[in-house]
């Protein structure tokens, strides 16, 4: 069964708690009732995002953009992740299915261009069945159409696609994603923290140990890798 993989929102950022009616998880539910039921109903094997440490990049979520037959990419909120992993797929010249919540009015380019689809974000009891039937056509449209190419290529005629390298990884660029990792995780924490303050959270002091145990931990990790 070809495969397909999930690029979308993983929480709801506070920025837009009110959208989603302070639904932190509203784009796991999406996911789990929507996403999931329609692509396995257009023959798909889903492949859903990976949740762990979702603001770093991953060299798993890299693979599976190379990798998978198709890429079911959510562009609502206008995640920046997401927009970063919509560029390695089309860079790559590889099949992909764009989507958007009704809440999302506005995208950075002209989505007339290519193949779209609108899900409602209610997700209510009423029309959930509708609207996994919409996004399963939409999905057997998109692949039925460009079966082994991505849609923005067509449209702007381009002819030279992005390779993988097949050499190995040296053991500096290894470390230097190693270092990335350590930063990326630091900042998710000290938001963590400033998250916490501006809510007037009593528990401060639980992130701060728990931001120095973690940065600790990753320091003598990184310290072995480079003695290593």
């Amino acid at each position: 069964m070809p495969s397909c993989f999930v690029i979308m929102p993983i929480t709801t950022p506070e920025s837009h708690m009110n959208i989603y009616l302070e639904d932190r998880e509203h784009f796991n539910h999406v996911l789990d009732h929507l996403f999931i039921p329609s692509i396995k109903n257009a023959g798909f094997e889903p492949i859903p995002p990976i949740a762990k440490g979702s603001e770093l990049i991953h060299a798993e979520i890299i693979r599976n953009l190379e990798e998978a037959d198709f890429v079911l990419c959510d562009m609502s909120i206008m995640n920046p992740n997401v927009f970063f992993e919509l560029g390695i797929r089309t860079a790559l010249n590889k099949p992909i299915c764009i989507v958007r919540d009704d809440k999302t009015a506005e995208v950075p380019f002209d989505m007339s261009i290519i193949n779209n689809h609108t899900y409602d974000s209610s997700l209510s009891a009423w029309d959930l069945n509708r609207e996994i039937d919409a996004l399963t056509e939409h999905l057997s449209i998109s692949q039925e159409k460009y079966p082994d190419s991505n849609a923005l290529w067509s449209y702007f005629s381009m002819t030279m696609s992005a390779e993988p390298t097949a050499e190995s990884t040296s053991v500096e660029e290894k470390l230097d994603f190693l270092n990335t990792q350590i930063q990326a995780l630091r900042g998710q924490l000290n938001d963590r923290f400033h998250s916490e303050l501006m809510r007037g959270n009593r528990g401060e002091q639980n992130v701060i140990d728990s931001a120095d145990s973690s940065s600790k931990c990753n320091s003598q990790y990184f310290s072995y890798s480079v003695e290593y």
